[in-house]
């Protein structure tokens, strides 16, 4: 409630998120061997003294609400964006709040019964941020419960996770914890339980399909028995209303950006080559000889620098998922290091994408993606502007520092690793 209105008083706002991650950082020194009860009390505290703030960063929650409602009404927010006269009529409160009212939706099945389940028909989002918040409170839980005492502390005070999960409402922290619950079930040999909540993370937010490698070869075929048809019914299901749970999702993969840099890099370099105009003459000569198909006119959108630098991205990334998923041998960094490289190599990197890498990162004491966790409200200062804090400087203060501590993290995994294999062989 202490909080200022951060579109108003930004600076504020990032000073107040700095020294609440140093705090945290100290606490969570301090209260590493402290009772599992303590460190969850004073996470559900935290989060409840922002509860009852209205969110001023993000317009998501709005979109969640709007949705709820439109389900509610009998109608699918995967088949009508706010926009369509048919649903304009259902919540026009709620509609007047919402950005990309062209887009139907591109939140999947369980996040959708997460919105319906904690709005009640009603408008206001304190119910659903509570209900976030109490999935953000089970982080630290299973965060205790597998043993990282720092981990669970680091997360119960970190500002990321309150101010986004409890204070925004997010979705992402219910996706979060059924990941973790997944893992726990793998850790515990109980693979098919363990498919279940993977496939109920997948649905709330598409994320964890990242790390479908790793997963699926420590939990083998129960694992994915389970998953793919708990993920198949609910999908299906969701789709007899009328339209695929896909929604918008094509939409936001190939029209989003926002605070990253591989994307315009990978931009700048799909301009330098010249690339979507030799392809697209490429595509014209193979059209010309094969009688101009008529399929052949849907593909010509597509001949532009953002799509190409988009597709060179997910190569990349695919090519580097399938690397995590067959040389890290331990689950949880490997689950770690796949929804790290999904982040950086996405076009959109907001603050609570965060909430995906920071239960690793805190447990493990990674200090690149901690160090990302912290900085992160910076990136708001791209959309609201901060005096003295131009795009470049934000863009720095984030990532140099960032790309360091990685390379040396990534130094020192390396060195570990030759260590022991010189031993091995001697």
């Amino acid at each position: 409630m202490l909080i200022p209105d951060a579109r108003t008083r930004l600076p504020a706002y990032l000073l107040l998120a700095g020294a609440a991650g140093l705090l945290a950082l100290l606490a969570a020194g301090i209260l590493s061997a402290a009772p599992r009860g303590l460190v969850m009390l004073a996470a559900g505290l935290f989060r409840a003294t922002v509860l009852f703030r209205s969110p001023d960063l993000s317009d998501d929650i709005y979109r969640y609400l709007w949705d709820a409602r439109v389900a509610a009404a009998g109608f699918s927010p995967w088949a009508h964006p706010p926009d369509d006269p048919a649903v304009a009529w259902v919540a026009p409160s709620l509609r007047a709040r919402l950005p990309y009212r062209d887009v139907t939706s591109v939140y999947p099945p369980v996040a959708e019964a997460a919105f319906r389940l904690g709005s009640f028909g009603g408008t206001r989002p304190r119910r659903l941020k509570a209900l976030f918040a109490a999935a953000d409170v089970g982080i630290v839980w299973l965060l205790a419960r597998q043993g990282s005492g720092f981990g669970a502390a680091l997360y119960a005070f970190h500002p990321l996770p309150v101010l986004e999960s409890a204070g925004a409402g997010h979705v992402d922290s219910l996706g979060v914890v059924l990941l973790l619950a997944s893992l726990a079930f793998l850790a515990g040999r109980r693979s098919a339980l363990a498919g279940v909540g993977y496939a109920l993370s997948a649905l709330t937010k598409y994320v964890p399909l990242a790390a479908a490698l790793p997963v699926l070869r420590r939990g083998g075929w129960r694992f994915a028995l389970s998953g793919a048809g708990l993920a198949a019914a609910l999908w299906l299901g969701a789709a007899l209303r009328g339209a695929s749970p896909a929604g918008g999702l094509f939409e936001y993969a190939s029209r989003w950006e926002f605070n990253s840099v591989l994307y315009p890099a990978a931009v700048d370099v799909v301009r330098s080559a010249d690339a979507p105009a030799r392809a697209k003459a490429a595509f014209l000569d193979w059209k010309e000889r094969h009688g101009h198909p008529a399929w052949t006119q849907a593909v010509f959108p597509y001949f532009y620098d953002g799509f190409f630098a988009r597709a060179l991205l997910g190569a990349l990334l695919a090519v580097l998922l399938a690397l995590i998923g067959w040389r890290v041998r331990e689950t949880r960094a490997a689950t770690f290091a796949s929804l790290g490289a999904l982040l950086l190599f996405s076009p959109t990197l907001h603050p609570w994408y965060l909430l995906w890498t920071l239960p690793f990162a805190a447990e493990r004491g990674e200090p690149a993606f901690l160090y990302l966790s912290l900085v992160a409200p910076l990136s708001y200062g791209l959309l609201y502007s901060t005096p003295g804090l131009s795009r470049t400087w934000i863009l720095s203060l984030e990532y140099v520092p960032f790309a360091l501590l990685l390379a040396w993290t990534l130094a020192r995994g390396l060195a570990r690793l030759l260590t022991a294999r010189a031993r091995a062989t001697s």
